[in-house]
């Protein structure tokens, strides 16, 4: 078989505001009908990424249950979940520290770089943080703009200063983990997460004794990111030790990292800003109340079923390193999208659904009856969720992810518009009116992409 090499020239630009742009030349030799990746490669990377990615939803609901037995359970649960909505809101951008981790470091001597940038990235909803636990400013976001009681107020400035005790743990953690799914040692990401569970069990039986209310839950999580991140350490320092002295390149200057991070912390917090900009609209309807209840709901067991289609960003940014590449990647999407989205169908469209809403989530009639017409559509957020995550993947690969804020603030701008037209519409349902801006969010995010990555296969072709 002849296999052929080209010399492709890559320009990655970047927009300032005045229009002009600054091109970034990078030089490359890539296969074009030669692929390294196999769909069995893809499953053998993807699958303890599930794992992990399931094993963390487990460990929300796990605090949340622990939570709900305390003397006060509304007030501790709703100051828990102010107190982690809005300081992972704020720390979502804090994501992109692995994937810079992958794209740079190359080399013992690129570390450093990163590690100033991605402190720098980290510090700043640290400090956000302080002001929400120590100031008036905790008082006006907890008790206005979400509209708190006093005592959910005070213990959900507790569990911020807590909660705001794992920047460095998600620095370190990043920075392991990048280096583990460099490797392509996923296992050791799902092992990390197995020691995580235990110890988020453990800590949450003993810190009782020494904390109350919310603070429990936000304690027990950063202890367990802690001892999860130790075990990190352990199996990737082995991994940092293998990587040469000096890189063929030279480490990326802050210049650098920040062209690529910032498009990409804009995508990464984006996820959050769908999800508020609905519930703002969710409150303005006839029975906000209901509505409210009814997303959270929704947003949470779709996010369980759907949310380890996240992880095909960082497969795509491992494994695909020539054009090639791409199509066992996108014929493994499509297995996931088949897997996936069956089991959101059979769950929700069989007898089973009166099982996973009666039994397991012990939702009463009238919250069960507003729930299920948004849960029949989840099958379709598997395609959606699939193809945004593989596209920013495959663009971040080729550290070409400026569209990626574009693409980002278009999801916000889309759940806006669909939630617009549902409160305009009288009776809506509003957990229909969330999941269909959440879907279409990703659907344009995810066509937004699929043109980017075009245009560049053409530019490249023209070179």
């Amino acid at each position: 078989m002849d296999i052929f090499v080209r010399e492709y020239d890559i320009f990655v630009c970047w927009p300032v505001f005045s229009r002009h742009y600054n091109a970034v030349h990078i030089r490359f030799s890539m296969p074009v009908h030669v692929t390294s990746v196999t769909l069995g490669g893809a499953y053998r990377f993807f699958v303890p990424l599930i794992l992990m990615t399931e094993l963390n939803m487990i460990s929300k609901s796990v605090i949340n249950a622990a939570l709900a037995r305390a003397p006060d359970q509304n007030i501790t649960l709703a100051a828990f979940h102010v107190a982690f909505t809005l300081y992972f809101a704020l720390a979502s951008s804090t994501e992109v520290c692995s994937l810079l981790t992958l794209g740079y470091l190359k080399s013992k001597r690129a570390l450093w770089p990163l590690l100033r940038f991605m402190v720098v990235i980290v510090a700043v909803p640290w400090v956000v943080a302080q002001f929400l636990a120590f100031s008036p400013l905790g008082n006006w976001a907890y008790g206005e703009m979400f509209g708190a009681s006093a005592a959910v107020v005070s213990q959900a400035k507790s569990a911020t200063f807590l909660l705001s005790l794992s920047a460095p743990v998600l620095v370190i953690r990043s920075i392991c983990f990048g280096l583990i799914l460099m490797h392509q040692q996923t296992i050791f990401i799902t092992y990390a997460t197995c020691v995580r569970l235990a110890s988020l069990a453990g800590s949450l039986f003993v810190l009782p004794n020494y904390f109350e209310g919310a603070a429990i839950g936000a304690a027990a999580l950063v202890i367990c990111m802690t001892i999860e991140t130790v075990v990190a350490i352990i199996f990737a320092q082995k991994l940092f030790r293998n990587l040469p002295d000096q890189g063929v390149d030279p480490p990326p200057n802050i210049r650098r990292q920040w062209r690529f991070a910032w498009p990409l912390m804009m995508n990464t917090s984006s996820e959050m800003g769908v999800v508020m900009v609905i519930s703002i609209f969710l409150g303005m309807l006839a029975n906000p109340d209901l509505a409210l209840a009814a997303f959270n709901i929704v947003y949470g067991l779709v996010s369980l079923m759907m949310s380890p289609m996240r992880n095909l960003l960082q497969t795509a940014q491992t494994l695909v390193k020539t054009i090639a590449d791409r199509r066992p990647l996108f014929i493994f999407a499509l297995h996931l999208i088949g897997f996936f989205g069956l089991l959101g169908f059979v769950l929700f469209h069989t007898p089973a659904e009166a099982f996973v809403l009666e039994e397991a989530m012990g939702l009463r009639a009238e919250l069960k009856t507003y729930c299920l017409p948004a849960l029949k559509l989840a099958f379709l957020m598997a395609a959606a969720w699939a193809y945004s995550a593989l596209y920013r993947g495959l663009l971040a690969g080729a550290q070409n992810t400026t569209m990626l804020a574009a693409s980002g603030l278009s999801r916000i701008a889309v759940a806006t518009i669909v939630a617009g037209l549902g409160f305009v519409l009288a009776g809506s349902n509003g957990a229909v009116i969330g999941i269909i801006g959440w879907i279409a969010g990703y659907g344009l995010e995810a066509v937004l992409l699929a043109l980017q990555l075009r245009r560049l296969d053409r530019r490249s072709n023209q070179v």
